[in-house]
């Protein structure tokens, strides 16, 4: 069995140190206790830290790595949003390290610690579902490695870190809005899970939607899809056993509208006679499918361009100012870009 290499979590777990102060030593930080930095040198020659890692050349001042985490490869909205990534980033001669998190937040934040030991000079991050603190990511900021966060965002952080998003109430409320036009009574909306921001956004959407036209919002019509993944058949059946069924379905993401159609084909219902189902996000899988699926369109790609140009500023910009001796202040930045209603046959 290969042996694994050392890294500076095992550094900071037998010294009893954080992850950032081993970081900040091996890198020659002035701000560190001198007794400490001996210490965490002398491990890291010890347990073949040094030859295995720092001797690839973390110790230049500029790595041209950009890290990208996203929570699941196989959504190809963040395939997508990649694609944009790469399009700003290759002219530029950055090469990109993709970690995905598996929708799982203690893998976050090892994929940011692994980050943080590639030295990477920036890192571009798509939270997961049941990410709920940004500790790991104000590990990084004092690491002075910049980030921008796309997509899923932590509403309530008060981390001065761009963020790249669309306006995910409005989606709900067009999906919504479209269905009512259609002349569908019966809106169902099978959420994300409940904790998640985007999830409570695009619900609130649909919420309002429903006000607005006079339709009530009975709880049995809201329905959540609580993993995003094996749970779309169990919130599908607790809408179907409804003595009204709900003759529209609005689905949190397009992956959880392609399942809901193949499940209402195994059931043998007609779409959209019977059933409309609608999705959002914009998966170019949609125009295949069939029925080829109505949706509410991100700007995926542009997403990861937009997004990939502001961390470009941000490394610029601090770059500028400590060769210039002064102290770079980072300041919050929201960049909101707009969604489109494609109409299909799902509905």
């Amino acid at each position: 069995m290969k042996k694994r290499k050392p890294t500076i979590k095992d550094i900071a777990r037998k010294l009893d140190i954080s992850v950032s102060t081993v970081s900040r030593a091996i890198r020659g930080a002035e701000d560190i206790n001198p007794v400490t930095k001996r210490k965490v040198l002398e491990l890291a020659e010890k347990i073949g830290y040094k030859k295995s890692v720092l001797a690839a050349g973390l110790a230049s001042k500029k790595s041209f790595l950009i890290g990208v985490i996203i929570p699941e490869l196989t959504v190809p909205f963040f395939g997508t949003a990649i694609l944009g990534i790469e399009e700003f980033l290759k002219p530029l001669g950055y090469d990109l390290i993709i970690l995905h998190s598996d929708e799982n937040a203690q893998n976050e934040s090892d994929c940011i610690d692994l980050l943080i030991d590639r030295q990477v000079d920036g890192i571009l991050i798509s939270l997961s579902m049941n990410t709920t603190n940004d500790d790991h990511l104000r590990r990084a900021m004092e690491e002075e490695i910049p980030l921008v966060v796309f997509d899923r965002i932590l509403p309530n952080s008060e981390l001065p870190i761009p963020r790249v998003i669309v306006d995910d109430f409005d989606a709900g409320f067009q999906a919504t809005q479209h269905l009512i036009n259609k002349g569908y009574k019966r809106v169902a909306f099978i959420t994300g899970p409940v904790d998640m921001y985007i999830s409570q956004k695009r619900q609130e959407g649909y919420v309002r939607a429903m006000e607005r036209n006079g339709r009530p919002t009975s709880a049995e019509y809201i329905v959540p899809a609580t993993d995003l993944r094996r749970s779309v058949g169990t919130a599908l059946d607790k809408l179907m056993v409804l003595k009204d069924k709900p003759d529209a379905i609005i689905a949190f993401n397009d992956p959880i509208a392609f399942k809901v159609i193949s499940l209402l084909h195994k059931r043998g219902v007609k779409i959209p006679t019977q059933i409309a189902v609608m999705g959002i996000s914009g998966d170019a899988m949609g125009e295949l499918f069939y029925p080829s699926l109505t949706t509410i369109n991100q700007p995926a790609k542009e997403m990861g361009f937009v997004a990939a140009n502001l961390l470009i500023d941000r490394v610029t910009a601090m770059k500028k100012a400590k060769d210039e001796g002064k102290l770079f202040i980072p300041m919050s930045i929201l960049k909101t870009l707009p969604i489109e209603l494609i109409e299909r046959e799902s509905t």
